[in-house]
């Protein structure tokens, strides 16, 4: 009886101990008024100002929220349109940060077009009624859609001209006179 005992704590053990690998899918999470909300997909835009658009959206609700650099660092919402927050609920009723909102967005990291950070905001119904509160947001290697656009430095080249500033700048470095100190001077 010990044996069959030792034996099936034995195959317990060996089933138990398979990896459980949790993924880690691009998102945009928070508290809705206290509720859970996580999106189903993720996007950010880069904006011809300038500016970054991250949106995440559920099967029925989404989530906009807009810095005015493509940057890490701190925003803050209400006051000024520059940078805002939006809530669209199951309803179709949006929420707005607008002049009247509150709340900041904190974009931590940028790496390889996927942008993390996190996010609070209390938002009004249509800039101007009921408050609702977005507590608790993170957003988590959200992908830029669109990594050619005019506002990033260089995007706007095509293969052929930037071969041709490839090729310039070659061409001006094996001119240089190692010995003439104002050609090494960097300006």
């Amino acid at each position: 009886m010990k044996k069959i005992f030792l034996i099936a704590l034995l195959s317990l053990f060996v089933i138990s101990c398979g990896d459980d690998i949790e993924t880690n899918t691009p998102s945009i999470q928070g508290e809705v008024e206290d509720i859970f909300f996580r999106s189903g997909s993720s996007t950010a835009t880069l904006n011809e100002d300038g500016s970054v658009t991250l949106t995440g959206s559920s099967s029925d609700e989404v989530v906009t929220l807009t810095a005015s650099a493509y940057e890490e660092g701190i925003y803050s919402f209400g006051g000024s349109v520059t940078n805002e927050a939006t809530f669209e609920d199951f309803n179709g009723v949006l929420y707005l940060t607008g002049e009247n909102g509150d709340g900041e967005i904190e974009i931590t990291r940028i790496e390889g077009g996927r942008l993390s950070g996190e996010f609070y905001f209390n938002a009004l119904e249509n800039g101007v009624g009921d408050t609702i509160n977005f507590s608790k947001g993170s957003f988590f290697d959200v992908p830029l859609t669109n990594p050619g656009t005019p506002s990033t430095p260089g995007s706007d080249l095509d293969c052929e001209e930037a071969q041709n500033i490839r090729l310039a700048a070659k061409l001006a470095y094996d001119n240089v006179d190692p010995n003439n100190t104002e050609q090494l001077q960097l300006v």
